[in-house]
């Protein structure tokens, strides 16, 4: 039976950081009638204080980073009054958070899974306390994933029809589950990788047939570049996917790459709003009002470039797909490439990739050709509408820039962006000229 969650709802670390911050994120909820599935994040500092445990050779380093858990949870369970309802429940995740240590694959993500498993289990009862029907249902219940441990692969078809069975069985009742959680088909708990939170909400609102996703967090949805980097930043009303997707991908930190990918295909908008001030906010979606030129700026630091050159690349074929090869066999993801005659340079991509260059796998890049590798780089990403057909473009860009040594530019494989690589020294300095040119100086002559 397919019945439709109108609504899905997910709060992150900071909206669920305290007892008040928890408080804020329920009266959201509350406030919503169409809400069916409610998704959480550990509390801030959780899931940093869980990987410490899990990396923590020393015993009085690992017990440090258990009490420091524990008061934590300690804190919402007697602000919740300690109810008798969930103290069963809170007492065994207390007892797996104390039987646990260094782990690794399996062990590890069940471990990191605990901060969540906290959070919608007193989220839930915060609900309950308001008069609402919510029920905690454990996303390992939901969430189909494959047994990638670290970084589960989400199996769409088999998620979809979990999730449809858990609507039809809690007609009338709100949902409460865990962010960044799944589970294999033999029953153990994976994670979908850092920041899987979001994406945890898109994967539910598509296999529900939800008609809208609200990521609650303590940001008032996108800018025009960071805020922190420049005061005079600008909220961005509504993006297109297609532009929320490269902002994303290349450095806006309130929205985890992968949570427009289910909510393209189903096509559900998407809504980022702050619990801190729950007025406006940035809406996603297929089409927008009007193509903006230029929608927004990212950075991404600590950005890796790669250099190989090779004689054999002239009037040949193959070369590409054998270092691609090689890279992919190792796991390393690529982002940005550009390619001469005979050298190709590329950026890699730590956030997707499960290692970094290694002695082993520069040697075996070195039968390819020599390499030049250089780090300390930063990315930053124009973002707007048709910029690989609007003349003068690259113009503005680079004149903006004047005196800021840019070592590759990767220009027309995407209507939506224009990249290029600078020190990271020089990151900031970049977007505060291009936000002042390109932003600033455009909206004052439009005034």
């Amino acid at each position: 039976m397919n019945i439709p969650a109108t609504r899905v709802l997910k709060f992150g670390g900071t909206s669920v950081a305290d007892y008040q911050a928890q408080g804020r994120s329920a009266q959201l909820v509350a406030q919503q009638t169409e809400s069916r599935i409610v998704v959480v994040s550990a509390a801030a500092g959780v899931t940093n204080a869980l990987v410490g445990l899990s990396q923590a050779i020393d015993p009085e380093a690992a017990e440090n980073f258990r009490t420091l858990i524990r008061d934590r949870q300690q804190h919402f369970f007697e602000a919740l009054g300690e109810p008798d309802a969930l103290k069963a429940s809170y007492w065994t995740l207390l007892e797996e958070l104390d039987a646990c240590g260094p782990c690794l694959g399996q062990e590890r993500d069940r471990l990191l899974s605990l901060g969540e498993r906290f959070s919608s289990l007193f989220f839930a009862e915060r609900l309950r306390q308001l008069g609402l029907p919510a029920l905690q249902l454990p996303a390992r219940f939901l969430i189909a994933t494959d047994s990638h441990f670290g970084q589960g692969e989400p199996d769409v078809a088999r998620t979809r029809q979990q999730v449809q069975i858990a609507l039809n069985d809690h007609q009338g009742e709100i949902l409460v589950t865990e962010g960044f959680v799944g589970a294999d088909s033999d029953g153990n708990i994976t994670t979908l990788g850092r920041g899987g939170s979001d994406y945890s909400a898109a994967l539910l609102a598509e296999a529900a047939d939800a008609d809208w996703v609200e990521i609650w967090t303590d940001v008032k949805g996108l800018y025009t570049t960071d805020p922190r980097l420049v005061p005079n930043a600008q909220p961005l009303a509504e993006l297109s996917f297609a532009q929320a997707a490269e902002l994303a991908t290349f450095g806006a930190k309130v929205l985890h790459p992968k949570t427009l990918w289910p909510a393209m295909r189903r096509d559900i908008p998407v809504f980022i709003g702050s619990t801190l001030d729950a007025s406006g906010g940035t809406v996603i979606r297929r089409e927008v009002s009007g193509e903006r030129r230029y929608a927004a700026l990212a950075l991404r630091k600590n950005q890796t470039l790669l250099k190989i050159t090779s004689p054999e690349m002239l009037y040949s074929y193959g070369f590409l797909a054998r270092a691609f090869s090689l890279l992919a066999k190792h796991h390393i993801s690529v982002d940005l490439v550009t390619t001469s005659e005979i050298s190709i340079a590329l950026t890699l991509d730590e956030r997707g990739s499960e290692q970094a260059l290694s002695l082993q796998v520069l040697e075996e890049l070195k039968e390819l050709g020599s390499i030049e590798v250089s780090e300390g780089l930063a990315l930053v990403a124009l973002v707007g509408d048709n910029l690989n057909a609007t003349p003068q473009i690259a113009a503005e860009v680079f004149n903006a820039l004047g005196g800021i040594n840019v070592p590759l530019i990767c220009h027309g494989a995407s209507p939506h962006n224009l990249c290029f690589l600078v020190e990271d020294k020089d990151g900031p300095l970049a977007i505060q000229r291009l936000h002042a040119r390109l932003f600033e100086q455009r909206q004052a002559v439009a005034a």
